[in-house]
Parts: C-alpha cells; structure tokens; sequence
C-alpha cells in the first residue's frame, strides 16, 4: 500500500512537472522545425529537420533589417541590472527602518507603501508618462529604471522586513556595544544574515523588468533603444506571425533566466522561508 502511495505520488508529480514544462519543450520544439513544420496538419510535435536560422538570424543582425536582437539583449539587461540595484538599495534601507526603528507613522507608512501594490501597472502609465515627459526622460533607459523601481520596490521593501525582522535585535546591539555605528551595523553585519532574502527580492526586481512589456512599449519608441519584450513582440504583424524568429528569440530571451535560477537555487530556497518565522 505505501509503495502504490509513493508511485502515484511520482506519478502525479511527472503528470504536473509536464504541464509546467510543456510549453517550454514546445516553445524549443518550434524554434527548430523548418517553417513548413509550423503550419503542418496535423501537428508534428518534433521537428522533421533541424532548423537554426531562427538563431543565426537573432544574433547576426545583417541578416535582416527588422532585427537587432543583440542591442535589444544589451538594452534588456542593462535597464534590469540598474533597476535591480535601485530596488534593492531603497527596499533595504526602507525595510531596515521599518523593523529596528519606531516613530510615529511607521506602520502607516507601511501599509500606504502595501496598498500600492494593489494597483494595476496600467492604471500607472498616464502619471508616469506625463511625470517623464515634464523631465524629459521619455524614450530613456533611465526613465524605463524610475518607472520599473516604481512597481519594484514597494514589494520588496515588504519583503525585506520580514527578513530583517527573523534576526533578532540584540545582534544590533552588540555590535553597537563594541562600537559599531548604525551603518556599519547594517551594512556588515544586517545585510550578510540576511543574503538569502536579497537574493530572492533580487531575483524579483530583475525579473519585473526583463519580461515587461507594457511600460517598455509605452516609454520607448526609438527601434534601437527597444528591449527584448518590444523586440520579440514585432515579429507578430497583422497578417504574417514569424514564428522561427518569434520562437527563438524566446527561447534566448529564457535562457539567462533558467541559468539565474540554476545558479542561485539554493539561496531561493532558503531565501524563500527565511522570513516565514521569526
């Protein structure tokens, strides 16, 4: 009875892990097939003849007009980096306050940074798009960071809090007692306990802004500043769908996101339950 029990527990996990990662395999299986398989009735699942010029034609920019995915990869992860350590520079230090120091309108404070994540990112993008203009950082990489740390750091500043929270408050003091500032205390002490945590809210800035797609649209309008999410979207025209390109592209566009989370699985895994329980 208990090996049934293990084998349907194997079985169901393989039946759910397929569903997850099916439409990766089929994202990669299409990347692949020659353009005759894409439309091909009925469906061939694998490739009939492995096909690459969706990949020559992503990272050989001469070969067509209408690509320059190397340059929207460069934009893409430089406006992420940047966005990355923005969020994480002003969660860290908000989400410190919050939990070591009292005064009066904390909490407040708290929640009114909480209820703006209650808002839909449309709902920003008419503000936003005045405030750059009045700046001039429409079709900027700068002003594409302001606005992706906008959405970025209210969660992470939350999720900062619990984090510093698990450690306890005479690990402060002692440092303090031995004649360590504030910052220092913060900085060299604070911030190694509470790796784990960084890295996931990391992960999260980075991946809000490598897959967004609405802001970049809106924001950007020169081709070259273009991120990949822009990119990869004007393959898809109003009559012809460029799948080998649409395809490869994404799975390009995927890979450094897989190689992000193979790398650092083990502090998500901790980083994730680190501020679960005090």
């Amino acid at each position: 009875m208990k090996k049934l029990r293990l084998a349907w527990i194997y079985v169901c996990a393989v039946l759910i892990s397929l569903f997850a990662v099916g439409p990766f395999l089929w994202m990669i299986a299409t990347s692949l097939k020659p353009p005759g398989d894409i439309y091909s009735m009925p469906l061939n699942y694998l490739p009939s003849a492995i096909n690459t010029g969706g990949y020559k034609a992503m990272l050989n920019p001469s070969a067509d007009d209408n690509l320059n995915f190397v340059k929207w990869f460069y934009n893409t992860t430089v406006v992420s980096l940047l966005t990355t350590l923005f969020s994480i520079i002003i969660s860290a230090l908000g989400g410190y306050s919050m939990s070591r120091f009292r005064y009066r309108g904390r909490m407040a404070i708290g929640y009114l940074i909480l209820i703006t994540q209650m808002l839909p990112g449309s709902l920003l993008i008419i503000p936003l798009y005045i405030i750059m203009k009045e700046y001039q950082l429409l079709n900027s990489h700068i002003g594409l960071v302001i606005a992706y740390s906008t959405v970025a750091i209210p969660f992470c500043t939350w999720m900062l809090k619990g984090y510093f929270d698990s450690v306890s408050y005479s690990i402060d003091e002692a440092a303090m007692v031995d004649g360590a500032s504030r910052l220092v205390t913060f900085i060299r002490i604070i911030l190694p306990l509470t790796l784990p945590g960084l890295v996931v809210t990391a992960i999260f800035s980075f991946l809000t802004s490598w897959n967004e797609f609405l802001f970049a649209q809106t924001f950007l309008s020169d081709y070259g500043k273009w991120t990949l999410s822009v990119g990869i979207a004007s393959f898809q025209g109003q009559y012809v769908v460029n799948w080998d390109y649409l395809m490869a592209g994404s799975v390009m566009t995927t890979l450094p996101i897989v190689v992000a989370f193979w790398a650092l699985q083990k502090y998500l895994v901790s980083g994730m339950t680190a501020g679960a329980v005090k």
